[in-house]
């Protein structure tokens, strides 16, 4: 009986002591920042030129010319202010990236598939204003403008306690994505979910791993009557980082 009794007693404060463990990890309350830094890859971007009829071969108002647009990926850095409410944390992101593009691939002039020709080559890296015209079938090879990107971003993260100094994270937000291609700019809704893990290294530091699918809504860029309309734009993120709590 004794030893029953013993072996309860012994279960019953490990028990206590695990749990205390673990609201432990998840109630580290009170306000943070955070510095990240990684790389971001943007998937390839439809782009479409316009400008006056004519410019393209066109005999109508406007002509254009449609584009996927790839490029290369990038370093990315950013930082976080917010609160830990413990298992909960709720907090403003802002973030900067700058991706030069790596190639065009041309799919339509006026809205006609076309085969490009030397001479439809060299008027294409003429308008977009490249000294080299390198390339195959459709596609344009050079390094081109920079697609920069900044946004902020309001966001609500769950902390998942395992009861040790790991916290996996999952979570998402919405804000304002701003882009700029060619020198012109705009702003758009943006959103994204992320998920990720902190190891604490004391009660005060922690170190973060996470990867961030972050999407822009799409935005003409008009320049007097000639400009380019931009797709979506989606950001896969992965980045490490300090976060300091107060």
């Amino acid at each position: 009986m004794k030893k029953l009794i013993c072996t309860a007693a012994a279960a019953a404060t490990m028990l206590v002591a695990a749990t205390a463990a673990a609201q432990d990890a998840s109630d580290v309350r009170g306000a943070y920042v955070e510095l990240r830094g990684g790389v971001a890859s943007v998937k390839n971007v439809d782009a479409t030129y316009f400008d006056a009829g004519g410019t393209f071969g066109g005999t109508g108002s406007r002509d254009t010319a449609a584009f996927d647009v790839d490029l290369k990926s990038a370093f990315a850095f950013g930082g976080t202010v917010g609160y830990d409410f413990g298992m909960i944390r709720a907090d403003v992101q802002v973030d900067y990236a700058r991706n030069r593009t790596r190639q065009f691939t041309l799919r339509s002039i006026n809205n006609q598939a076309v085969t490009i020709t030397p001479a439809i080559r060299q008027d294409v890296c003429d308008y977009l204003e490249t000294t080299s015209c390198a390339g195959s079938g459709n596609t344009f090879a050079f390094d081109g403008d920079h697609l920069r990107q900044l946004s902020a971003l309001a966001n609500v993260w769950l902390d998942i306690p395992t009861g040790s100094v790991v916290t996996p994270y999952v979570g998402g937000g919405a804000g304002i994505g701003g882009y700029e291609l060619g020198g012109e700019g705009k702003a758009r809704f943006a959103w994204q979910l992320g998920a990720g893990v902190s190891v604490d290294i004391n009660p005060s530091i922690a170190l973060t791993a996470d990867y961030r699918r972050r999407q822009t809504n799409g935005a003409t860029i008009d320049d007097d009557g000639a400009g380019v309309i931009v797709g979506k734009v989606k950001t896969d993120t992965f980045s490490a980082g300090l976060r300091f709590r107060f």
